[in-house]
């Protein structure tokens, strides 16, 4: 099944992580993250936002955090952002 995702991406031009369902973070100076592929929010504070994604759960910290839209795939964490990180 591995080597079929891996096939597909190739031929479709698609990053291995995100045709794999691994979560593309991308982190904007200290004031946004943006990630992409994420399954559901776990829990929302001022301060942790957890997340699961496909294939790990993510957990951003910071200070005064917001979520300024999400989508089934997508979501954007806007605030003081001390930390990103992920865990199996």
């Amino acid at each position: 099944m591995a080597k079929m995702i891996d096939r597909a991406g190739s031929v479709l031009h698609i990053p291995q992580d995100v045709a794999a369902g691994e979560p593309v973070i991308t982190v904007t100076g200290r004031r946004k993250v943006y990630i992409e592929n994420y399954k559901r929010i776990i829990s929302f504070l001022d301060d942790e936002v957890k997340l699961q994604g496909k294939t790990c759960r993510i957990i951003v910290r910071g200070k005064r955090l917001v979520i300024e839209y999400y989508t089934e795939d997508d979501i954007l964490i806007s605030g003081l952002i001390y930390s990103v990180a992920t865990e199996s």
